[in-house]
C-alpha cells in the first residue's frame, strides 16, 4: 500500500482495515486458518484497541476497528499482524512473512460510511460468491466473520453477544452500536454490499 499520510485517529471513528496476504501462500478462509485468526483477534483487544468486527476472506481480512489514537492504532495492528503470522506460519509448517504489506485503513467518519462499513464486511461473503447457508435452509451470517454477534439484523437473531466470556469480538462505541440505526435500517443478510465506503 502506498505510504500516505493517515488520518486522524480518535476515539469516536471506527475503522475499517484491509490485510492482504503476501501471494501464493494457503487460503485463510479453512477451518483452520480461521481458528488462528479468531484467537489472534481475541488476544489483541484491549481498552485502547478493538477489533470490534471482521471478516476472512481467501486471500484478505477485512476488520472494523477501533483506537484511542494513532499510538494505539499502530501498536494494535502490530500486535495483530505478528500474532496471526506466527499462528499462520505454525499452521501451515513454514516461515517467512504472511503479510508483507502495510495494511490500509479507512475513517469512517459519518454514520453512513459506519453503516456502508459493517454491510461490507460482514456480507463480504456476498461479494465474493462463498455463502454459507445451514442445512435447513435458514439464513445466518458469514461462519468465517463476526456476524454471529452483530444484533442489528434486520431479518436473523443474534447467537453471541460481544460482552459475553469468549467472544470473538469486543463491543463497539456509540458510533457502531447506537449512532448509524438512528438514520438507516438495519442490515439484511441477504443484502449484498457494494464498493468499500
Amino acid at each position: 500500500m502506498p505510504h500516505t499520510k493517515r488520518t486522524r485517529v480518535n476515539t469516536h471513528d471506527p475503522r475499517l482495515v484491509t490485510i492482504k496476504r503476501a501471494k501464493g501462500l494457503p487460503a485463510l478462509r479453512t477451518e483452520l486458518a480461521g481458528h488462528v485468526i479468531v484467537e489472534a483477534i481475541q488476544r489483541a483487544s484491549k481498552p485502547t484497541f478493538r477489533v470490534v468486527h471482521f471478516t476472512i476472506q481467501v486471500d484478505h481480512l477485512h476488520l472494523i476497528v477501533e483506537a484511542n489514537d494513532a499510538e494505539s492504532l499502530a501498536g494494535g495492528m502490530k500486535g495483530l499482524l505478528c500474532r496471526l503470522a506466527r499462528g499462520l506460519n505454525k499452521v501451515w509448517q513454514r516461515n517467512g512473512k504472511v503479510f508483507p504489506h502495510r495494511f490500509h485503513d479507512f475513517a469512517l467518519r459519518s454514520l453512513k460510511a459506519t453503516r456502508n462499513a459493517l454491510l461490507y464486511v460482514l456480507n463480504n461473503h456476498h461479494k465474493h460468491g462463498v455463502c454459507s447457508p445451514r442445512k435447513d435452509g435458514a439464513r445466518r451470517p458469514d461462519e468465517f466473520s463476526s456476524g454471529k454477534e452483530f444484533d442489528q439484523w434486520a431479518d436473523c437473531e443474534q447467537e453471541y453477544s460481544p460482552d459475553q466470556e469468549g467472544a470473538y469480538v469486543a463491543k463497539g462505541g456509540w458510533k457502531l452500536t447506537v449512532g448509524w440505526r438512528k438514520r438507516y435500517p438495519l442490515i439484511r443478510i441477504d443484502e449484498r454490499p457494494g464498493r468499500p465506503p
